[in-house]
């Protein structure tokens, strides 16, 4: 089978040689042929004994070329043959056999055969050498294919699951920490971080004046300027919702029209819009739901971070990690749980003091007077039931002699939450 990167190059397959019937066919007919031209154009003298060219021995010369020493050699036997007839029945005059015309035809069969076999057994070592390396590279061909999907593949494991949504928050908080307020250094620093995260190449954070986008003020950039269009479908869904959009989810005739990737608003917890991040470019294993929903969290989380500053235990910091929380799981069904504690006063303070060492680097904690009674409350993000009580096996001493309630956020009254904040 011809190799498809030799299409148009004829190739000779030397292994599979032509039939043996059809080799002595065509010698004893080239042989046949000579014979009877010569016969035919000088009845006196076929062989050419007394002058000229011997035509004759083109037969044994093409036969030993054409298929090799044997059939040449066999076809000036055959001509010397038929040259004894002719002198014999005076068909051919001549005063004896000529040895040395004779000798003449055997020896040039014999180098054309030996010739043709010179250069058939060094096609047949160019053939298995041309087996040998066309085998390699297709086996070579075939395991880099499978190299490379293996490499996409695993590119792509690694940019989806290199970190976790919880690692992320954290991570995002301490390289924020000593930060405060939406200036265009902090948001700088957030989409750097969050174009390390969701794998980034062209996005910008751009300003928002009387709800509508300002192309002038590009507060944060990463990757190369590229234009912005008021008209952008996924600009517009973006800012309409006010929520997400990507261009995989708004009508197929607007795909035509639009050049972003996504568009993020930057809003806090409070539902305030102070930007919008738009994406226009990032490679194509990074751009799926899972990585989407990533940094729309991160983004939400940052600006609540670089708005009301780093985390404390105060009560308000805790209501808008609250508000953050109910609206990750509203929008991305993100899990949250809430424990509330209570007891002996002496004991809350007791265990408030315990946890509030202890406690994981993105949960709250705070306390409040709750009708003259100490109240505990902690909210686990991105924990499930099952979670927290497995976290609550693991404080048990601490939580043995107070009153546990476990709220999970698919069940708990936000307006119970808020309203804390009374107190």
């Amino acid at each position: 089978m011809k190799k498809p990167w030799l299409e148009g190059i004829e190739v000779v397959n030397v292994s599979n040689p032509s039939s043996a019937w059809a080799g002595w066919f065509e010698t004893i007919a080239l042989t046949a042929i000579m014979i009877v031209a010569s016969f035919v154009t000088q009845q006196q003298d076929p062989f050419r004994l007394g002058g000229g060219f011997p035509w004759p021995v083109l037969g044994p010369l093409l036969a030993g070329l054409r298929y090799g020493f044997v059939y040449g050699f066999m076809s000036a036997l055959l001509i010397l043959a038929i040259l004894g007839v002719a002198i014999n029945q005076e068909w051919q005059a001549a005063s004896g056999f000529p040895l040395a015309w004779a000798i003449g035809v055997v020896v040039v069969a014999m180098v054309a055969g030996e010739f043709r076999d010179m250069w058939g057994r060094r096609l047949h070592r160019l053939e298995g050498a041309y087996q040998y390396r066309a085998e390699r590279l297709e086996e070579f061909t075939r395991n880099y294919q499978l190299l490379r999907l293996s490499h996409d593949r695993l590119e792509q494991t690694v940019a989806n699951s290199g970190f976790s949504l919880r690692e992320g928050i954290m991570h995002l908080q301490s390289a924020l920490d000593a930060i405060d307020g939406l200036t265009e250094s902090s948001l700088q620093e957030l989409i750097e971080f969050v174009a390390e995260y969701g794998a980034l190449t062209q996005a910008c954070i751009v300003g928002l004046t009387a709800d509508r986008i300002d192309t002038a003020r590009v507060l944060a950039r990463i990757g190369e300027d590229f234009t912005i269009d008021d008209n952008d479908p996924v600009l517009k869904t973006a800012l309409e919702s006010g929520e997400m959009a990507a261009v995989n989810l708004i009508t197929e005739n607007a795909v035509d029209q639009n050049e972003l990737l996504a568009a993020i608003p930057v809003i806090d917890s409070t539902g305030e819009i102070h930007a919008i991040l738009l994406v226009r470019s990032m490679p194509f294993f990074a751009f799926n739901e899972n990585n989407l929903k990533l940094i729309a969290v991160l983004v939400a989380h940052g600006v609540d971070h670089l708005r009301f500053g780093a985390a404390t235990a105060s009560i308000t910091r805790f209501m808008v990690s609250f508000e953050r929380v109910h609206q990750d799981y509203k929008e991305f069904k993100l899990d949250a749980t809430l424990l509330r504690l209570s007891g002996d006063n002496a004991d809350v303070m007791v265990a408030y003091e315990k946890l509030r060492s202890s406690i994981r680097a993105i949960d709250m904690i705070c306390m409040i007077q709750d009708e003259g009674q100490q109240v505990i409350w902690i909210m686990l993000p991105l924990t499930n039931a099952a979670e927290t009580q497995a976290w609550m096996q693991r404080a048990d001493g601490v939580l043995a002699k107070v009153r546990s309630e476990l709220l999970p956020i698919n069940e708990i009254d936000p307006q119970r939450i808020r309203s804390l904040e009374l107190h």
